[in-house]
């Protein structure tokens, strides 16, 4: 007498390749994240993700059959092999991070395992992630990444599907929003294209369209845009900046100009936005700057916003700008490829003019112009002298610098090839003659290439392509 196999031997008498040929895969739906959740508590060793950020989980199954479940999630913040891996800066990094998603759970169900199963399930998932991932969240993601336990795993199905192994993790847990203790079980960090170009595309100068919505549109507030002997290097310099503050010291006036010059570089561009920037920085983050403790409390103070304005309020800025610039051009080494520059007026007070890196906004030298009129010279201050003394001031070999119609003018255009650089500045037909002759220009030679027509005495012709 035959007896029919129950469902839950189903699996076990098929043949693999007809089964491995049936898996299909689909995104769980609401309904059904409780028993997906039942099944992971009971079956995988680490039991269920908690739903941090953006999620994803897929169902790999036979004929409606559940056989595994994989949970997708958020990148892990910083990982040393996986950033020397895809080359890119620690900004592209703290922007770019959602375009990388990490495999948090991978289940095949007790009662259905069999050979091949394994690698063939997560193949069908890696290759259906990236558009299941897009109607869910609005975008593709283009890496990911996952770890596995060497105590217990020698990861055979991810090097079958393609996974590449990129060292190991240094043995540390993040405990709690700040903290990280060691456990001392590294773990073999695993990474998977989602597409081709995702190394190239993570570490471009300019984010494609398609991929900027899961791209951050500033800096994550813990995320630093300096290494640490940066930062250290950074508060040594700023020492050199006189404290003008008579009473309430308990922040040292070089810990409080590090935290406003790193806010800058991460793109902060209000006081508000510097004092935030430095509310959610790690206690170890604040310990590398030297700020005090909390009375009674392991963890350190940040600074408060009156604080900061005092300090500011009071500073002499071209000191500090004097001194930063001389740090930013020290640690530069090449110039970025393309800056822009632009004034800005602080509480309408004082006037500050930037050059900042086109690809992150962050300045790479600082100018501050006379905060009154008081001399008949000082009245002729503004933003264009105030540029000016940045191109004496910085190296702009290889450099591209952008303006506004404010800086199309014959001084700004002798003095930018003569720091070494190139420009493109906008011309508008506020200038009348200028903009006359740049029209002819364009009506008779393609644009970026020089004109063969004799050159006009106005700023925007000087230009070369």
């Amino acid at each position: 007498m035959n007896v029919k196999p129950n469902r839950e031997e189903f699996l076990a008498v098929e043949p693999c390749p007809v089964v491995l040929g049936e898996l299909e895969v689909r995104t769980l739906r609401p309904e059904e994240r409780q028993r997906a959740s039942r099944l992971l508590d009971l079956e995988h060793y680490l039991g269920a993700a908690l739903p941090v950020g953006r999620t994803l989980t897929q169902v790999v199954h036979h004929r409606d059959r559940w056989v595994a479940l994989l949970e997708w999630g958020p990148a892990a913040r910083k990982l040393a092999d996986r950033e020397e891996w895809i080359g890119w800066t620690d900004l592209q990094r703290a922007r770019r991070l959602g375009l990388i998603v990490q495999n948090r759970r991978f289940l095949v169900l007790s009662r259905t395992r069999m050979p091949n199963l394994a690698s063939r399930a997560l193949g069908l998932a890696l290759k259906a992630l990236p558009p299941a991932w897009r109607e869910v969240h609005g975008y593709a993601p283009l890496l990911a990444e996952t770890f596995t336990d060497i105590e217990q795993f020698e990861g055979t199905c991810y090097k079958a599907s393609g996974w590449l192994p990129c060292g190991l993790t240094k043995g540390f847990s993040q405990h709690r929003a700040d903290f990280y203790r060691y456990h001392g079980r590294p773990k073999k960090l695993w990474l998977k294209l989602l597409n081709r170009n995702a190394r190239s595309i993570l570490g471009s100068l300019d984010l494609p369209r398609t991929y900027q919505p899961g791209a951050n549109p500033g800096t994550p507030e813990r995320a630093l845009p300096l290494k640490t002997s940066q930062v250290e290097s950074l508060q040594s310099a700023l020492r050199a900046v006189p404290d003008p503050r008579a009473k309430n010291r308990t922040f040292t006036c070089s810990s409080l100009l590090v935290l406003v010059a790193m806010a800058l570089l991460a793109g902060r561009r209000h006081l508000a936005e510097i004092h935030r920037f430095g509310q959610f920085l790690t206690d170890r983050q604040r310990q590398m700057l030297g700020w005090p403790r909390k009375p009674g409390l392991s963890r350190r103070r940040a600074p408060s916003y009156k604080a900061l304005y005092n300090l500011l309020t009071q500073l002499d800025p071209h000191a500090f700008a004097a001194t930063l610039t001389q740090w930013l051009q020290s640690h530069q080494g090449t110039l970025p490829r393309a800056l822009a520059v632009d004034g800005k007026y602080v509480r309408n007070q004082v006037l500050t003019v930037c050059l900042s890196d086109h690809e992150s906004g962050a300045p790479v030298a600082i100018a501050v112009a006379a905060p009154a009129p008081c001399t008949e010279e000082a009245k002729k201050e503004g933003e264009l002298t105030a540029a000016r003394r940045l191109y004496e001031q910085c190296d702009l070999t290889h450099a591209l610098l952008t303006g506004d119609a404010l800086h199309c003018e014959r001084k700004t255009a002798a003095a930018l090839p003569e720091a070494g650089g190139d420009f493109l500045l906008q011309l508008k037909n506020n200038q009348p003659t200028a903009f006359a002759q740049a029209q002819k220009i364009a009506g008779n030679q393609p644009p970026l290439f020089h004109s063969t027509a004799s050159t006009p005495t106005t700023a925007a012709s000087t230009s070369g392509g």
